[in-house]
């Protein structure tokens, strides 16, 4: 991409594992791996509507070079700086046929 000043990275949560008795232990923190850099804009205009019926209005519109990230995984960017650009659940990840971008909604 040709302006990318922010980076895209996942949430990897830790595994879930279950005792003898069937509780629930959870190891470890939540990790962050890096994507690949992008552009996250703020989101003013864009609305998805549900198959019930609900809105939902995405906070950041996100392009980045690369793979497709499932819908439902928490991502966030950051800037150059480390600090936090826009966070959040992705919805309708989608991806360009021609340059090989992919945009994700959050």
């Amino acid at each position: 991409m040709y302006y990318s000043p922010h980076i895209l990275q996942i949430r990897i949560d830790p595994v879930i594992q279950y005792d003898e008795s069937g509780n629930p232990s959870v190891s470890g923190t939540p990790e962050w791996k890096t994507i690949a850099r992008c552009r996250c804009d703020d989101n003013t205009t864009k609305e998805f509507i549900s198959e019930n019926g609900h809105v939902y209005r995405p906070n950041y519109h996100v392009v980045y070079e690369g793979e497709r990230i499932e819908a439902g995984v928490y991502a966030r960017c950051l800037n150059d700086d480390g600090s936090i650009r826009g966070e959040g659940q992705v919805y309708q990840p989608s991806s360009c046929n021609y340059l090989g971008y992919s945009e994700v909604w959050m």
